[in-house]
C-alpha cells in the first residue's frame, strides 16, 4: 500500500511539472509569436524607409538638374 501511495505521488509531481512545463511552453511561444510579428513590422518599415530614401535621392538628383539649368539660363541672360 506505501509503495502505491509513493507512486501516485510521484505520478502527481510528474503530472504538476508537465502542467507548469505546458504553462511555460504557452507563454514562450506566446513571446516567439509577438516577436515574429515585430520582425514583420521591422521588415516592412525598413522596406518603406529603402523606397523613401531612393525616392528622395531621385528627387534630389532632379532638383539638382533643374537648378544646373537655371544657372546656365541665368548666366547666359547675364551674358546677352
Amino acid at each position: 500500500f506505501l509503495q502505491v501511495e509513493a507512486q501516485l505521488q510521484v505520478v502527481q509531481k510528474l503530472e504538476e511539472k508537465e502542467r507548469g512545463l505546458q504553462s511555460a511552453l504557452g507563454a514562450v511561444e506566446k513571446e516567439l509569436s509577438l516577436r515574429s510579428q515585430a520582425l514583420e513590422l521591422h521588415k516592412r518599415k525598413a522596406v518603406e524607409a529603402a523606397q523613401l530614401a531612393e525616392d528622395l535621392r531621385a528627387q534630389g538628383e532632379h532638383v539638382q538638374a533643374r537648378l544646373r539649368e537655371l544657372q546656365v539660363c541665368a548666366a547666359e541672360n547675364r551674358a546677352a
